[in-house]
């Protein structure tokens, strides 16, 4: 028994470090909105021995979705919070990133239908090598 347990572990070993798209993706979720924009969180962990670039997204549900980051500037006149894009997003080998109200986060623009509270939209991470990643994530309040 000890032998297939190393045996098998191995082979999980060996299997992530050659797929550097095979995120696990935790706790995803839209921001239940009026309109036609919201964000997408979630936390991202990269099983691999090496880097995973995110370099675009997509969503039936909407017509653009992209990469942003929630920045405050401190000004001798207060804060100034605003967003900007971001055209990648690295999760380190062994690594994790959450996206996070406040912080990084997918920008869904153009939705197609309004949201209801507890819908599942499809969202697919495209990384850097070409390949994709499908999600499901629920609608729900912050």
């Amino acid at each position: 028994m000890p032998m297939f347990r190393w045996m098998a572990w191995l082979a999980l070993a060996l299997l992530s470090t050659g797929l550097a798209h095979s995120l696990k993706v935790e706790n995803a979720w839209v921001r239940f909105l009026p309109g036609n924009t919201t964000a997408a969180y979630m936390t991202l962990i990269n099983p691999a021995l090496k880097e995973v670039r995110i370099v675009g997204a997509s969503s039936p549900a909407a017509e653009r979705v992209s990469l942003h980051l929630t920045s405050t500037e401190h000004t001798g006149h207060g804060a100034m919070t605003g967003m900007k894009p971001l055209d990648t997003l690295t999760i380190p080998p062994k690594g994790r990133v959450v996206l996070k109200p406040g912080g990084i986060h997918l920008m869904l623009e153009g939705l197609k239908q309004p949201l209801k509270l507890g819908q599942k939209l499809r969202l697919v991470l495209r990384f850097a090598d070409g390949d994709t990643q499908s999600l499901e994530a629920i609608v729900r309040l912050p």
